[in-house]
């Protein structure tokens, strides 16, 4: 077998390969006697069929996928060993005629080479890095959160405003009775200040099932009444057994010590900056997301990158699993153009800055993301038989090793382009980031 590398261009090289019968033959041999041991012909015991009808039926085209398979591997093997930096795959050269039935076979590939270039890291135009900052009315509402999660219930005589009404719906027609734990701001308006707001804790009251709630499904979720009996009532019984009432906790120093065991917060304002400084660290995954994306664009629009574009389109007609037209081609390679540029670019990055993605790195991140999932739900970590058993079924997922490859991939260049990159630290509240945000994917 002969190998060679030619250039087109300079972005297309062709690799001819000469293929002898010695390349082949024997392999062709091989098959062709295992076809004549299994063969079941008419006329002929098994395993006697003359070789000459099994070469007549069988010969060309064991001999063209032999051939085929030589030259996948061999093809492989040359660009691998020269270290040929190729785009896409090989794809056979135009106006090539084989003529299989003979010994010798030349065929030719064409390969295009990746294109050099180099990715600026100082555009003229700063990338903005968002800081999103928390505003008072955030930092509020979390304490107030706060204050409900850590408050007390306490019983009341009657209802009024965020009142928690513990009761048991009833109805003698359908015989259906139901206990009901629900908020007074569930009810209609007409309804809680006409019926509910004058009464207490053991009165009995009638109501109008069409009438109760300010949402009608309700009626079934909490009342308990199914849809198909609702023509056949058109009123409930409804007895208050308890009322109760969520009373915030206080914020005192036994309060921030509740929701900071770990930490020594003396005063009202510390605790709150507290609470902001926990509320911005939840925004810094959104913050470095767009980072990423916005220093991505830059790089497809900013680096300028000559693609070979006839070759590129060959190999996705090539590719293509039904025939398509010149039009489409021209659609499907518009919608590819940046992401084969991007693919390039990441490469460079990650061969430039020595970023390796290996099985202990996925391992390590993938250990990492359970343990902080499980402890974001309060649960303890687990021990390492289960950790590995759990870790196990995981890496047994491809789908999921690729996201795992492209985080670890996502995350250390983010520290790269942090360190690296020409930006801009801009504060913005998240409504305005949400604003920009938009409009930048609109």
């Amino acid at each position: 077998m002969k190998i060679d590398l030619n250039k087109k261009n300079k972005d297309i090289s062709f690799i001819t390969i000469e293929i002898s019968s010695n390349d082949y033959q024997e392999k062709v041999q091989n098959i062709l006697n295992d076809y004549r041991k299994k063969a079941n012909i008419p006329g002929f015991r098994k395993g006697f069929v003359p070789m000459g009808i099994i070469k007549k039926q069988y010969e060309l085209p064991v001999k063209v996928d032999e051939i085929n398979k030589l030259i996948q591997n061999e093809l492989s093997k040359y660009i691998s060993e020269n270290k040929i930096p190729i785009i896409g795959s090989p794809i056979p050269s135009e106006g090539d005629d084989i003529n299989w039935k003979e010994e010798n076979i030349k065929l030719s590939f064409d390969i295009a080479t990746k294109p050099t270039f180099k990715i600026n890291f100082k555009p003229k135009k700063p990338i903005v890095y968002y800081n999103i900052t928390a505003d008072k009315s955030m930092i509020n509402n979390q304490i107030e959160a706060y204050q409900n999660q850590y408050g007390k219930l306490i019983s009341v005589q009657n209802i009024e405003d965020n009142t928690n009404i513990i009761g048991v719906f009833s109805c003698e027609k359908i015989d259906h009775t139901k206990d009901a734990n629900f908020k007074s701001e569930l009810l209609l308006k007409a309804t809680f200040k006409k019926i509910f707001l004058n009464a207490k804790m053991g009165d009995s009251l009638k109501l109008n099932t069409s009438k109760i709630f300010k949402d009608e499904n309700n009626i079934h979720k909490i009342a308990g009444i199914e849809k198909e009996k609702l023509n056949e009532v058109d009123e409930i019984d409804f007895k208050i057994n308890e009322l109760n009432k969520n009373e915030k906790a206080e914020t005192n120093n036994d309060f921030f010590k509740k929701v900071y065991p770990n930490e020594t917060i003396k005063n009202l304002n510390e605790f709150k900056s507290k609470i902001k400084e926990d509320i911005e660290k939840q925004f810094v995954n959104q913050s470095d997301q767009k980072f990423l994306n916005d220093v991505t664009d830059s790089f497809i629009k900013e680096t300028k990158i000559s693609l070979p574009e006839n070759f590129l389109k060959r190999l996705m007609k090539l590719n293509s699993k039904e025939e398509i037209s010149n039009e489409d081609l021209e659609k499907e390679y518009s919608n590819s153009e940046n992401g084969i540029k991007y693919q390039l670019i990441e490469e460079k990055l990650l061969i430039e800055n020595d970023i390796q993605i290996n099985s202990d790195s996925i391992k390590e991140f993938a250990t990492k993301m359970m343990k902080n999932q499980m402890a974001a739900y309060g649960q303890k970590e687990p021990e390492q038989k289960e950790l590995d058993a759990i870790l196990s079924r995981i890496l047994s997922n491809q789908e999921e090793v690729k996201r795992i490859s492209n985080q670890i991939i996502s995350e250390k260049l983010l520290l790269i382009y942090k360190e690296k990159i020409n930006k801009k630290d801009k504060k913005v509240s998240y409504e305005e980031y949400i604003e920009i945000a938009y409009k930048k994917n609109n």
